[in-house]
Formats: structure tokens, sequence, C-alpha cells
């Protein structure tokens, strides 16, 4: 790879995805992205969804193609969020081929200039997510003010049956009249505020940490809508508690982070709606199971846990608290 300072990299194109190359898109992340990624890149109606993410009018993720040359060098999804105080949140993700660092660093450093230079945008923290497998640009990180922290953890759970020892505070939820129910999407969407209950539910327990605000109701929908995905809830007494979405992933199920009402914790909702997913898993085809937590989220990774999941690998952020003058 060619050594280049800060805003020499090479200069590509910047291309928004349109309905037209939405399956040049999914083609090009079914062959260079993660696994879960390539796996649902490789899905029927994979196209039309990359389409519907980039053009809703709320919470849009927008996707643009990175040529140089006239060739597609990568592709950068670049999510703009609202933080608690008011300040602006761009996470960055870049998307190439694993052999190809340079057109990694080119973009990245191409993408960082434009922001720069849009001073309308505001003041505004940056986060960079590394992808396994890939020679990342440290060096032009560092230069370009980014910090690498720590970021996100990964668990797994092998097939097995639910175990006596894990998930030991659902009966106390039980006790306590608490009820858990899987639904899916048809179901889901006969209830009218059902995804924005949910939205809430997460927006209220990860808030606080400041790129865990703003979810909708719509970005719920839109997670539940590949097949085998699946929603559990619990709930009192019609009081909705805790939630848990998960997908299909590439062996296995994959399960977001379970989140619970501030006004629930203790009750074992959490450890419920945990041990339906396990259930659900053993009971529809011996699945394994795999989640992700932030690596500071001390009570989520307790409670992946207490569910039987084991830590296998942890990945840094490198973030950028405001831009700089």
């Amino acid at each position: 790879m060619a050594v280049y300072p800060c805003g020499t990299f090479p200069r590509g194109t910047f291309t928004p995805l349109t309905a037209d190359t939405a399956a040049m898109l999914a083609a090009f992340l079914a062959a260079h992205a993660d696994p879960e990624t390539r796996r649902m890149a490789a899905e029927p109606g994979a196209a039309e969804r990359l389409v519907i993410r980039n053009t809703r009018t709320q919470d849009p993720v927008p996707d643009e193609f990175w040529h140089l040359d006239g060739r597609l060098r990568a592709v950068l999804t670049h999510i703009r969020t609202r933080r608690p105080d008011g300040r602006g949140l761009v996470n960055l993700l870049i998307w190439c081929p694993a052999d190809d660092p340079e057109a990694l660093a080119a973009c990245l450093d191409q993408a960082l200039t434009r922001d720069a230079g849009a001073p309308d945008r505001g003041a505004c923290a940056y986060c960079y997510t590394p992808l396994p497998g890939r020679t990342e640009p440290t060096a032009l990180l560092r230069a370009r003010g980014f910090e690498e922290r720590a970021g996100r953890v990964r668990y797994r759970r092998d097939p097995a049956p639910l175990r006596a020892a894990e998930v030991p505070h659902a009966d106390r939820a039980l006790a306590r009249g608490y009820a858990t129910r899987l639904i899916t999407l048809a179901e889901a969407e006969a209830s009218a505020d059902l995804f924005d209950r949910v939205a809430h539910i997460h927006n209220s327990c990860f808030g606080a940490r400041g790129d865990g605000a703003g979810l909708t109701g719509r970005v719920i929908r839109a997670a539940l809508s590949p097949s085998g995905s699946g929603l559990i809830l619990a709930s009192r007494n019609g009081d909705l508690a805790a939630y848990l979405l998960f997908t299909a992933g590439h062996d296995g199920l994959l399960g977001s982070e379970c989140a619970c009402l501030r006004r629930h914790w203790g009750s074992g909702a959490a450890d419920l709606v945990c041990r339906e997913m396990i259930t659900h898993a053993w009971t529809h085809g011996r699945q394994a199971i795999t989640a992700w937590a932030d690596a500071g989220n001390t009570a989520s990774r307790r409670m992946l846990e207490r569910a039987g999941l084991q830590l296998t690998d942890s990945f840094n952020h490198w973030v950028r608290p405001q831009t700089p003058p």
C-alpha cells in the first residue's frame, strides 16, 4: 500500500444509491462485507430493502458508492443521528475488499474532508467502526483526531436446550405475573402502536449512552421484516416491560441487546425474554445464538452471561468526540 499524508490520498467519486444501483450494492456487500451482512445481502429482496433504508423519511441509512478511475472500490455507509445533548453523531462504516487497504483509507479520508467542508452541519462527534479481517488505517484515524475506545463485544451460545442454571430470575417474573409472547411481523402490525412502544423501551434504556437515542418504530419494523426474525415481549397486566428482537444469522439466531424499562428492573422480565429465545432457538432447528453488547454496558453483558452465552470477540471503535475547530 502506498503511503499518503492526510488529504493527499487519491480522490474518487461518491454517488448515492438509487433503485437502479441497489442490486449492485447488494452484490458488493455479499462479496465483501462481514458474514452477517453478506448473508442478508444475498437474501431475496435485499436490493429493495436497501432502497427503503436509504430513502425512508425518518432515520435513513444512506449508502454511497466510491469509484476511483471508473472502478467501484468501496461503499460508504454514513449515518447521522442526534444525541440527547443536541449534538450530531456520525457513524461511519466502509465496505471494501479485505485486500484493498488503500481504497479503505482513501475513501475514509475523502469522506472526512468532505464533512469538514460543510460547516452548516454543526458540531458533531464521529464513530468509525472497523470490520474484522482488514488492515485499518490507524495512522490516518489518529491524524484525524480519532481515539481508539472499547466498542462492541460478541457472545455466543452453542445449540443446546435450556440448562437449569441459566436465566435464573425468569421464574421470579412468572411468579410476579409477567408473561412472554413471541410475535411475527404480521402479528405486530395488527397493533397500531406496538413498534413505537418497543422503540420507547429501547430509547429509555439506551438513550443515556448518547448514541442509542432516537430509534423509531419504523426501524423496529424494518428489523423484524427479514425471514426468520421474531420479537419477544414481556408484559404484566398490559404493561410492556421488556423486549428482545432477533433475526436469522449466518450460523444461527442473532439477538439484539435485551432492553427492559427501568421500573421493571429486578423483576426477572429480562431473564424471561431471554429464556423464550433460548427455547425458540432449540425447538426451531437446534440453532446457536449470537448477541452483541456495548463493551461498557455491564447490565447487558451480565444478562447474556446469565443466559449461557460465552464471550468470543471484542471490537474497538474509533471515536472523535467533536469536530475540531
